[in-house]
């Protein structure tokens, strides 16, 4: 089974993994955690931490290579019976890079790729107002994570990758304004058939 969490700046990804490692422990599921962008991504961190300025076209070729460079990492802890959870995956690529190489360009680019689809996103909805203001709250933002209007038009990347099913056999948007422990309620609501099936088929 292979997961992605994803969602704006802010939206409480890294709670909400945490939160559901820890769940897979307790019920003694086997399972493998990715986070994307890799250390591998040198040009994205040097990017995003503005010590460096990459063209947009290039960058969307950086975070996608990235995750791509792991295909195969993630074919194999799938055929293990891992549940494979990845923090952020293509869907980020296209939702943030989107905005400035342009949505069908960035989706084209993906395509081409031929990269594994996912059983289930999670995408985490927040406002990017508020998004901004936790991320700020916590550390000191990096050059996307300040920047309002940039993170509203990712979120509405996010919602049409929603509505188009984009790369995954399910897609879950959950209001990530909610507080934490409701979150992953609905989290858990959304995997635990995914997990049952899993179980079953083991069994």
């Amino acid at each position: 089974m292979l997961i992605a969490f994803e969602g704006i700046d802010g939206s409480g990804k890294n709670t909400q993994v945490r939160k559901l490692l820890s769940f897979l422990r307790q019920n003694g599921v086997k399972y493998k955690l990715h986070k994307y962008p890799t250390r591998k991504a040198k040009d994205a961190f040097a990017h995003l931490k503005g010590k460096k300025d990459v063209d947009a076209a290039k960058l969307a070729e950086v975070f996608a290579d990235d995750i791509i460079a792991e295909q195969d990492i993630l074919r194999k802890e799938l055929r293990a019976g891992n549940v494979v959870i990845c923090d952020r995956y293509l869907h980020s690529t296209l939702a943030y890079q989107g905005v400035k190489v342009g949505y069908a360009a960035v989706k084209k680019m993906i395509a081409a790729k031929h990269a594994l689809s996912l059983d289930l996103v999670l995408l985490l909805d927040i406002g990017a107002r508020e998004g901004a203001k936790r991320k700020a709250g916590q550390k000191v933002p990096d050059r996307f994570e300040k920047d309002v209007a940039f993170l509203d038009a990712v979120r509405r990347n996010y919602r049409k990758e929603a509505k188009e099913n984009f790369l995954s056999y399910k897609f879950e948007v959950i209001d990530a304004a909610l507080p934490a422990d409701e979150v992953f309620s609905e989290v858990i609501m959304s995997i635990e058939p995914l997990l049952t099936k899993k179980m079953k088929k083991s069994g």
